[in-house]
């Protein structure tokens, strides 16, 4: 048996020679990703890593080191795709556009009283020309035919979570994020004037709204939660309908609009409820100011792929604010991920943290840098 002495010795030999080979090895990759660049070649190659991996994995002698090997050939390409990305040539458009279109047509999803219209009216200002419509798709739809400018839609609530439709929808649309803003959400009960709580059998609101309203909906459990498509249209659909056993759960301005009477003001499990919105657009627009990134990407079906890209965050010197997963529904257990960072896409350090970010992916998408909310 070899002293620990002697171990250390023929290790440090053997390091020394891994250095060499390193040096040679990144040498080549430089030449490759040189080459890469100036025939228009696709940069990375997910076949091409996996050929790489069994290939050297059939060189091994000693089966039961397999698995080691694989990790450390995948530890070693990582560190060289990390390499060739520094080396890619930075691609942000210098004309890219910093400005919003003046007296746009913005749409939202809902009718006159949704929250939605107060996150339009935060983002533009008031008496900006909006239009309702009945589905968040129809708000897609009208953006890619022209017939509005902007959507404003909500994301996220800070009591509920993540609005998935509107993650799924800005993916398949391929429009861009270029704006956010917050509305303070105070859900209100409210039904035909001369109505009381106790005549009420039926409650109307948006799923978002009645889940906000759990704690008061479980004090009355008398009533049944009827989900609707917006808060305002339900306020509007029981002022419709005549019947005083009816209620909605909405804004005040959705009672205002729409001649009920404000039964109680406040019925959301918290105060603090906000809903952040966002604005989307056909056109990357990044206003100067804009101090936050939104990136989508799909990773290696491989042990390690999650990790290797927050690892890349990590030793980027970026701040991630959120990631969201949501899955691809032509493969099984595979999955879109939505990350936000800090950052201006104007900055050389956040145009090579990205090019690194694609480097760990198999595809990857930047959907808008904006003023965080």
């Amino acid at each position: 048996m070899k002293d620990l002495k002697q171990c250390r010795i023929e290790i440090d030999a053997i390091d020394q020679q891994l250095m060499e080979l390193f040096e040679k090895r990144m040498a080549l990759s430089k030449s490759v990703v040189e080459y890469k660049i100036e025939n228009h070649l696709e940069i990375f190659q997910l076949e091409r890593e996996r050929e790489v991996i069994e290939k050297n994995l059939n060189r091994l002698n000693n089966d039961q080191l397999k698995e080691y090997a694989r990790c450390f050939i995948q530890e070693m390409m990582t560190v060289s795709k990390s390499y060739q990305s520094d080396l890619l040539p930075l691609e942000l458009d210098e004309n890219i556009k910093t400005d919003f279109k003046k007296d746009p047509v913005v749409g939202y999803q809902g009718i006159a009283g949704a929250f939605s219209q107060s996150a339009v009216e935060n983002f533009f200002g008031e008496g900006t020309k909006n239009i309702g419509y009945r589905d968040f798709e129809d708000v897609y739809v009208a953006l890619e035919n022209g017939e509005i400018d902007y959507g404003v839609l909500p994301i996220e609530n800070s009591l509920t979570g993540s609005i998935n439709d509107n993650y799924d929808l800005i993916r398949k649309y391929g429009f861009y994020i270029v704006g956010e803003t917050a509305v303070n959400v105070s859900q209100c009960l409210m039904a035909l004037p001369g109505t009381k709580i106790e005549d009420i059998r039926q409650v109307y609101s948006h799923p978002q709204g009645l889940a906000q309203s759990s704690e008061f909906l479980y004090q009355h459990r008398y009533i049944e939660q009827r989900p609707f498509q917006d808060t305002a249209m339900a306020a509007k659909y029981v002022m419709d309908s005549k019947d005083p056993t009816k209620a909605a759960i909405a804004s005040p301005l959705a009672c205002k609009l729409y001649g009920l009477e404000m039964l109680k003001e406040n019925v959301q499990n918290k105060k603090n409820n906000r809903t952040r919105f966002m604005v989307i657009s056909k056109e990357f627009i990044c206003p100067k100011e804009s101090d936050k990134v939104s990136v989508i990407f799909t990773l290696p079906h491989q042990v390690g792929a999650l990790d290797n890209m927050l690892q890349t965050i990590k030793q980027s010197q970026i701040n991630m604010d959120r990631i969201e997963s949501r899955p691809i529904e032509t493969q099984y257990w595979q999955y879109y991920f939505y990350i936000d960072f800090e950052g201006n896409m104007h900055e050389e350090r956040i145009q090579r943290a990205i090019n690194k970010m694609k480097a760990n992916s198999t595809t990857l998408k930047v959907l808008g840098n904006y003023k965080r909310a």
